[in-house]
C-alpha cells in the first residue's frame, strides 16, 4: 500500500524551468531520414507522429508509427523507435531523441545514444538521424562544432529539466506510471550528476506503484549524486514497504539528521504501521520536533 502521506502537500519541486517557446514548426509529408527510411509525419498542435512508409533496414512492416514526441519551440523531444544488435541488447527499442528544427532547409537534426555495446543498421555510427523532405537532398554529415555541441548539450539539459517538471505534474496528478515515462525520458536525456531530481521523481513515483524495489534502485541513484535528505526518508518508506526495518530506521535517522522533518511521516500509516512501535523511531520523531521547535528543520515534503 503506497504511504498515505505521499498525497500531502504535494508541489512542483526543484528545477522548474521557464518553458521554450510554445508555438512549434509544423511537419507534415513523406520525409527521409538516411539509412533509417521514409516516415510521413503529422503534426497536430505541438504534437508529432512519424509512421514508417518505405523498406528499412530494421524490417518494420509499413505502415509501423515509429515516432512520436512534441514540439516545445523549435526542439522535438521524441521517442524514436530503433532496432539494434549487440550483447545483452534487445532487438528493438524505443529511445528518447532531441531533435532541433532547421527552418531553413526543413530538417530536424537528432542524436540518438544507444545503450553501451549496442549498434543499430538504421543509425550511422554517430547516431546522427536527420529527417528532411523526402524530394529534397538531406545535407552530408559533418562534424559537429565545439560551439554547436555546447548548445546541444545545453538545450539537452533544458530539455531534460523539462520532462522532469512533467513528470512532477504527473505524479501530483497521481498519474504514476506516465510519471516514470516522463522522468525516465529525462534520464535518457541527462543521466548525469545534476539530474537527480529524475531518478528521485521516478523512484517516488514506482514506490507508489507499490514497486519497492525499483524504487530503490533510482533511489540510490538520486543518493550518489546529492545528500537531499528527501531522498533518505523515501528510502525509509521504500525498505519500510519491504518490512525491512533496520534499514528503514537506518535511513529514517539519515534523513533526521538532514534536516528532514518528519511531521508527515506521523500521518503515513504504514510507516508507523512498520515502525512507530519502535523506540528508535519515536526517538527519531522527538529529535525531528525539537529542530523544527528551534527552527533547523527542513520542509517534510517528500514529493518529486
Amino acid at each position: 500500500m503506497a504511504p498515505a502521506s505521499f498525497t500531502a502537500g504535494l508541489a512542483l519541486a526543484l528545477f522548474l524551468v521557464p518553458s521554450l517557446a510554445a508555438a512549434g514548426p509544423s511537419l507534415s509529408g513523406v520525409y527521409r531520414a538516411e539509412p533509417y527510411g521514409k516516415l510521413e509525419l503529422k503534426t497536430e498542435g505541438a504534437h508529432v507522429t512519424g509512421t514508417l512508409v518505405s523498406e528499412n533496414p530494421c524490417n518494420f512492416p509499413p505502415p509501423t508509427q515509429v515516432l512520436k514526441g512534441d514540439f516545445e519551440g523549435s526542439v522535438l523531444v521524441a521517442r524514436l523507435r530503433v532496432c539494434q544488435t549487440g550483447d545483452m541488447c534487445p532487438a528493438e527499442q524505443f529511445y528518447t531523441v532531441l531533435g532541433f528544427y532547421n527552418s531553413d532547409d526543413n530538417t530536424v537534426v537528432a542524436y540518438v545514444r544507444l545503450r553501451d555495446g549496442c549498434q543499430s543498421s538504421a543509425l550511422p555510427k554517430s547516431g546522427r538521424f536527420v529527417l528532411g523532405l523526402a524530394d529534397k537532398v538531406v545535407p552530408e554529415e559533418t562534424p559537429t562544432s565545439s560551439a554547436t555541441a555546447a548548445v546541444l548539450d545545453a538545450n539537452t539539459r533544458r530539455a531534460a529539466m523539462l520532462a522532469t517538471r512533467r513528470g512532477e505534474e504527473l505524479y501530483q496528478l497521481g498519474q504514476f506510471a506516465e510519471a516514470v515515462k516522463s522522468f525516465t525520458q529525462s534520464i535518457d536525456l541527462d543521466s548525469g550528476g545534476t539530474n537527480w531530481s529524475a531518478y528521485f521523481g521516478r523512484g517516488m513515483s514506482q514506490l507508489r506503484q507499490g514497486k519497492a524495489d525499483l524504487a530503490i534502485k533510482d533511489l540510490e541513484k538520486a543518493r550518489a549524486r546529492t545528500d537531499e535528505p528527501r531522498i533518505f526518508y523515501g528510502l525509509a518508506c521504500a525498505y519500510a514497504a519491504k518490512r525491512d526495518k533496520v534499514k528503514a530506521l537506518d535511513f529514517l535517522g539519515r534523513a533526521v539528521a538532514g534536516g528532514y522533518d518528519l511531521e508527515n511521516a506521523l500521518a503515513n500509516k504504514e510507516l508507523v504501521q512498520v515502525l512507530g512501535n519502535d523506540p528508535k523511531f519515536k526517538e527519531w520523531v522527538k529529535i525531528s520536533s525539537e529542530k523544527k521547535s528551534r527552527g533547523t528543520a527542513a520542509g517534510g515534503n517528500s514529493s518529486p
